[in-house]
This record gives C-alpha cells, structure tokens and sequence, in this order.
C-alpha cells in the first residue's frame, strides 16, 4: 500500500504488532513498510497461526485474542489489525487493548473491508461474506457482518485515536467469473450449507445460494472496498 509505506518512510519503527493475525496475509504488507522491525503476530486459532509460522519464519507468533492482549502496556511502536474487526467479540475493548500496547506517540494500522457504497460486482462478494458470516453465527463462532465505513470511524474516534489520515483500497478489479469458477464457489457454500441443515434458516440461505449463481453471472465479483485508517497514540 503505497500511502502507508510513505507516511512510514520518514519514522523510526522497531517493533510491530498484528493483531488477528490469521495467515498472515497482512505480514506482507507490513514487512514491506517496516523491513527491519521486529514483527508480532497473535491470533486465537492455533491452526492459523502454525500456517502463518511456516510461512513467515522470521516472524514471533503467539495464541491470544485481540480482547486480551498478554503485552505490558507501551510494547509497541505500531499496532495493526487487517480484516478482523468483523471477527472481534469486543472492538472497543480490543482496541483499547492496543492503545495499551502502544507507546506514546505510538501509530494504530486498521484495515478493514466495509459494506456500503459497493459497486454490483462487490455486492456479490458482501453477499458471499454475510452467507458465511451468518453459518458462523449459527454455530456460535463470532463473525459479524462486515460494519459500514462510518461505524468503523466511528468505533476509531470513540477508542480515542487520533486519526491521521484514511483513504480506500480496492483489491482488485471487477472480475468477470466463468461458469466453472461460480459452480466452484456455489460447491463451497453448499457445503458450508449443510452443517446447519437442522436450523430454522436452512432453507433461507439455500436461496441465497441461487442468488449468488444468478448476480454473480450478470455482475461479476469484486472484493468489498476497504477503508485504511493511521491513528496516533498521544
């Protein structure tokens, strides 16, 4: 990310903490802006952390949520996390947790997909990700529906983080998806489907399915846009 890596370009930043780590699909970001920081990435599913170890080896990696981070207070100089506030129990205290962590004068990294003002191609994909995110719900894993821009400035400001700046990024273009990618997808979702065939929404979501295929083959599928935001720890 071009906005990031020149805003950091100019400051002195030894150690990193990635909150939600997953994969570790955010550490490629992050050792591009800060290649001789000391990275952290933590993250409550041990199986995601074991991928993320085998790919990034020179990253320390440890088993925490982000409600409660086991870091003394003023550990870090930037704290992020990428694609988890829809994951959290708790954003305010998860993000009060890394203003913690942070040192004075400390920078906090969000980014975040959001749900609003999205193109038709994009709306396909929120389609896919609440589908997803509602089988979670029903088999009590946390997993919100993706937050719209300003309720995640919102839950910024109300932390008490100094926004510094903000701007949107998108993945990828729309892509135009082939008969064989969008029964691959539809395949997926039926699966994931069928592990809540008991639920009173089971015959709902079905529908959804059918929905997907029909959107998806007129609109194409676009991720949702992100919004970056750079706050300040004073």
């Amino acid at each position: 990310m071009r906005q990031l890596k020149q805003f950091f370009s100019n400051k002195e930043i030894a150690n990193v903490l990635d909150v939600g780590t997953g994969s570790g699909n955010f550490l490629l970001v992050l050792k591009d802006i800060f290649p001789t920081a000391k990275i952290t990435g933590v993250d409550p599913n041990n199986e995601s952390l074991i991928d993320a170890a085998q790919t990034f080896r020179d990253v320390s990696f440890k088993r925490m949520s982000a409600e409660q981070l086991d870091f003394t207070n003023h550990s870090f100089n930037v704290v992020s996390i990428s694609m988890a506030l829809h994951h959290l129990t708790d954003v305010d205290l998860a993000l009060n947790e890394m203003k913690r962590v942070v040192k004075p004068g400390g920078w906090i990294i969000i980014n975040e997909l959001f749900s609003d003002n999205l193109n038709e191609a994009q709306q396909v994909h929120r389609m896919v990700h609440h589908f997803g995110s509602r089988i979670d719900r029903i088999q009590g894993i946390n997993h919100n529906q993706a937050f719209k821009k300003h309720e995640i400035l919102q839950f910024v400001n109300e932390a008490g983080i100094e926004i510094q700046f903000h701007f949107e990024h998108k993945k990828e273009e729309n892509k135009k998806l082939t008969s064989v990618e969008i029964e691959e997808k539809v395949v997926k979702m039926k699966k994931r489907l069928d592990t809540v065939k008991t639920h009173p929404d089971y015959e709902i979501l079905k529908l959804q399915i059918n929905e997907f295929r029909e959107k998806a083959v007129v609109y194409g599928y676009q991720s949702a846009t992100r919004i970056v935001i750079v706050g300040q720890v004073l």
